[in-house]
């Protein structure tokens, strides 16, 4: 008896909602590709038996390997789309490997993340997954269409778009050509900077070493030769052809083909917003069709603000919290995640709390801006600079206008509501004090906010105002040394960063205080952060 069924007939409860929904745009005759189905139910010792069935399926139809991938009952679902969190793989036809690969994606069913963002999205969790298996194909473009149908047409709508295979555009490791428009006009194409192109290879070119060439398809029907720069899971990563590197990726005829094909899908599933990866070979393929769960923006990158960073607007909303890059240990709630694309390790810090997130690769239409816009998430993605970040540097995240800032405030991780110690800098934000405060502080730091003061008119305040207030110092707001601009050259004051705070400090005052202090309107102790270097 055969195990794998064709996609002809899938119904979600045996093969999942992707296959079943591939099965649906089959039937309406809509281009998708040839595939199977190892339905669910199905043991580990028949799964090893199915091998050869796939094989011989597979024989005339994959000359460039095969590409497991889960689907779940679950999965791509008007509210949850499980983006990213099951695992998909290419493989090549060899039995060894394909039985692998099988295994891999049953086994993303039962890994803890699943778990968690099912409980997140207060889902119940399928427990286990059907695979589908489909050929590789070997595009000249992919990417991802995501749109707003209305009347038979996509109203608003996205494409992002690279050479080659789709793979690093959904992880997020690559940023991808934009368009954006409304109906049938265009408002903007955004090109993209893409020095690599994944594309599946034969057994021979999977032999080849790195400097030798292969031949490449291009979205004009044109070939070019590629330099392989590697090889791994089947998959030839590829220098990009310099004939290609200021030539458009997606072309206007294929983008309007894209957009009645988009139209057709989500009228077939009955769809008013649809997510739909898609690849041009000869014509265009839809890969997988599913719900939008969330509104995606028309937003492109600003311009960086002053002192700040700038990427693509992925998720609205604004949000405050210190830096956390993504490390081995989940992030602390509370804080602004800083991660290179979402894997099942950046998708649990994800769901751990953070108030934002900040990719420093990847679009709108990655797997992380999705995850991060259905939990309601601010997200800006393509930030590389966001590398340079350091870990609890206080930042104001505005997924809205895509632009990360230091904040002119300093957020308190935690509430002491303690007494003010004689070794505390307590900090001011509205005026300089005209009298020495009664509550024993060591000194007055008065936060600099350079959108309304001069740094050098606030300097020469403070040296007057503090014959009679006592210690007077300036907290720069942006956690980072200044910038020699900024710096007064005043010889009265020197200027000190201590952990992760920048401040300018009068010489006469001696040895900079114990900690920085924020009080309530009773002077009790808010929040806290060491300040001298030679503090615990």
């Amino acid at each position: 008896m055969s195990i794998p069924i064709p996609l002809t007939g899938c119904t979600p409860s045996r093969a999942g909602a992707k296959a079943a929904a591939l099965a649906r745009l089959q039937h309406a005759g809509l281009p998708v590709p040839d595939s199977i189905v190892i339905p669910t139910g199905v043991t580990d010792g028949a799964l090893a038996g199915a091998v050869g069935q796939v094989l011989a399926w597979a024989e005339r139809r994959a000359p460039y390997g095969l590409i497991a991938r889960s689907s779940a009952l679950g999965e791509d679902g008007a509210t949850a789309s499980f983006a990213g969190l099951y695992a998909s793989v290419v493989t090549p036809c060899r039995p060894g490997q394909v039985l692998a690969a099988l295994r891999e994606v049953r086994a993303s069913a039962s890994a803890p993340v699943v778990a968690q963002y099912a409980a997140a999205r207060g889902l119940p969790l399928d427990g286990e997954l059907a695979v589908l298996v489909q050929p590789v194909l070997r595009p000249a473009v992919a990417g991802v269409l995501a749109a707003v149908v209305s009347g038979g047409e996509c109203s608003n709508w996205r494409i992002e778009a690279v050479r080659g295979l789709a793979e690093p555009l959904v992880s997020g490791t690559q940023t991808g050509e934009i368009h954006i428009g409304r109906g049938p006009v265009t408002d903007s194409v955004v090109s993209s900077s893409q020095a690599f192109l994944h594309l599946p290879g034969t057994r021979e070119e999977l032999d080849l070493p790195p400097g030798e060439w292969i031949i490449a398809p291009s979205a004009g029907g044109a070939l070019a030769r590629a330099k392989v720069a590697g090889s791994a899971s089947g998959v030839l990563r590829l220098r990009t052809p310099a004939v290609w590197v200021q030539q458009q990726v997606l072309l206007p005829g294929q983008r309007q083909e894209l957009l009645s094909l988009a139209a057709g899908a989500a009228r077939t599933l009955g769809l008013e917003r649809i997510d739909m990866e898609w690849a041009i070979t000869r014509g265009p393929t839809i890969l997988q069709a599913r719900p939008l769960t969330r509104p995606v923006g028309d937003a492109t990158a600003p311009p960086p603000p002053e002192g700040g960073w700038a990427g693509l607007a992925a998720v609205t909303g604004s949000a405050t919290g210190p830096a956390a890059h993504l490390g081995p240990e989940t992030p602390p709630g509370g804080a602004v995640l800083i991660c290179r694309a979402l894997g099942p390790e950046a998708a649990a810090a994800l769901l751990g709390g953070p108030v934002a997130v900040v990719s420093t690769t990847g679009g709108t239409l990655s797997h992380t801006a999705i995850i991060a816009r259905e939990l309601g998430i601010p997200c800006v993605t393509n930030v590389p600079e966001a590398n340079q970040i350091p870990d609890g540097m206080v930042l104001d995240v505005d997924g809205t206008a895509g632009t990360i800032r230091p904040a002119l405030t300093v957020p308190a991780p935690r509430k002491e509501n303690g007494p003010v110690s004689h070794g505390d800098a307590a900090i001011v934000t509205t005026q300089i004090p005209e009298a020495r405060a009664a509550d024993g502080r060591a000194a007055t730091l008065v936060l600099h906010d350079p959108r309304s003061a001069d740094l050098n008119v606030l300097v020469r305040a403070v040296t007057a105002a503090s014959e009679s207030t006592g210690a007077l110092g300036i907290l720069l707001p942006d956690g980072v040394p200044a910038s020699p601009v900024l710096r007064p050259q005043h010889p009265g004051f020197e200027f000190c960063s201590v952990n992760g705070l920048a401040v300018l400090w009068p010489r006469s005052a001696g040895r900079l205080p114990l900690r920085v202090v924020a009080l309530d309107a009773d002077n009790r102790v808010i929040f806290e952060r060491p300040l001298n270097r030679s503090a615990p």
